[in-house]
Order: C-alpha cells, then sequence, then structure tokens
C-alpha cells in the first residue's frame, strides 16, 4: 500500500522537471494515486496522504507540460 503511494509521488514529482516525458510520468502517478485511494479503504493515513500529495503533484506535472507543449505548438 504504502509503496504505491510513494511510487506515485515519486512518478508526480518526476512529471514536474522533465519535458516531454513529464506527461507519461503524471499519467502513470495519477494512475497509481487514483488506484490506491480507490481500493484501498484500510491503508493508514501516512500512506493516504502520499498518495494525495502524489494525486496532486501528477495532475500539476501533466497539466504543465500539456500547457508548455501547446505553447510551443502555437508560436512555432
Amino acid at each position: 500500500m504504502k509503496n504505491r503511494s510513494l511510487l506515485s509521488l515519486v512518478f508526480g514529482i518526476i512529471s514536474l522537471f522533465l519535458s516531454v516525458y513529464g506527461i507519461f510520468f503524471g499519467i502513470v502517478g495519477l494512475i497509481l494515486a487514483l488506484y490506491t485511494i480507490r481500493n484501498d479503504k484500510n491503508t493508514e493515513q501516512k500512506g493516504r496522504r502520499m498518495a494525495i500529495g502524489g494525486l496532486a503533484t501528477s495532475i500539476i506535472g501533466a497539466g504543465y507540460q500539456v500547457v508548455g507543449i501547446v505553447v510551443i505548438l502555437l508560436t512555432a
């Protein structure tokens, strides 16, 4: 349980810093976080908080990368 939570948080943080591949890491982190939050009802509070952090960073990272790519495509 905590492994998936930590992995979703790590993928979310990685998605913030990588340029094009950040989208893929963000999507993987988002899927892992949603899976952990929905299926593991009996997880301890720390694992759930890490999964929520992974969800937030994955959404921000993937969204940031999508906006960056759209801006690059529109200005080219």
